[in-house]
């Protein structure tokens, strides 16, 4: 009798022990599992914190040295140009000795023009200037400035409410525009550029369309086209954002920019 109540108690501790271990190794085992789970989201969130600075710092060098590009190009073609006129009108009147008050307004206007363009000149060397305007600004902003040249012209169109934009999020996208931009003026020969800013509820969709020679999409094409069009792929998912590209050889190219607000 005795005997078999040992036994009993046997069949009931071993298998009690074999599920204490069982549980306690799978509680191990998941503790194990979200440990190493949560160790690798802290990496990648360590890794994409870090690539955030590197291309936050990266877009703020670009958009200063083009910054210098424009502002050298400006002082060439608009204020070389003018202060060139006056030069030349100036001589004119020297040399006819003569009192043409209307030659004199026209040199008084060519160097007052100078001055205004070198005035807007100074603005665009600060440092805070993006920091200052908002994202709609700052690209319309660029879009005066790359319409003065007078080979192409630039349309903005806004639609929904103008929702603000994380300060260093806004510097990476207004690089984005900015380096869409400088495609088109390098590679397009667009005579028109359209940007688009959709303020939807959730995200801000941005397009910026050109009626230049486009190129192909197929995936030869993609990889002779350069680093700019990865640029603005890389960047945008960088900030959790999607670049979409379409283009057609002789019907020009239109990029889609999505990002979210936060």
């Amino acid at each position: 009798m005795q005997h078999d109540q040992d036994w009993e108690v046997l069949f009931v501790i071993i298998p009690s022990i074999i599920i204490f271990f069982a549980l306690s190794s799978a509680i191990v085992f998941f503790m194990l599992y979200f440990q190493k789970k949560k160790f690798q989201y802290v990496k990648e969130k360590n890794e994409r914190e870090k690539q955030f600075a590197e291309q936050l710092l990266q877009s703020r060098l670009e958009m200063q040295e083009q910054t210098f590009d424009s502002i050298s190009q400006e002082i060439h073609d608009n204020v070389g140009q003018l202060l060139s006129l006056a030069k030349l009108q100036l001589s004119i009147v020297e040399q006819k000795e003569i009192n043409d008050k209307g030659l004199i307004a026209d040199i008084k206007g060519n160097i007052g023009n100078a001055l205004t363009d070198l005035r807007d000149i100074a603005k665009s060397l600060s440092t805070s200037r993006i920091q200052q305007l908002t994202l709609l600004q700052a690209v319309e902003q660029e879009l005066q400035r790359i319409g003065r040249s007078g080979t192409i012209t630039c349309n903005v169109e806004v639609t929904g409410n103008e929702q603000p934009i994380a300060e260093q999020k806004k510097i990476i996208i207004f690089r984005i525009v900015q380096e869409s931009l400088q495609n088109i003026l390098k590679h397009a020969a667009a005579k028109n550029i359209a940007v688009g800013f959709n303020f939807l509820s959730e995200a801000l969709s941005i397009s910026i369309t050109d009626d230049g020679i486009g190129f192909s999409t197929d995936e030869n094409a993609k990889a002779e086209s350069g680093l700019g069009l990865q640029n603005i792929i890389k960047r945008s998912e960088l900030i959790m954002g999607k670049a979409t590209i379409s283009s057609t050889v002789n019907h020009g190219t239109k990029i889609i920019l999505t990002i979210p607000y936060v």
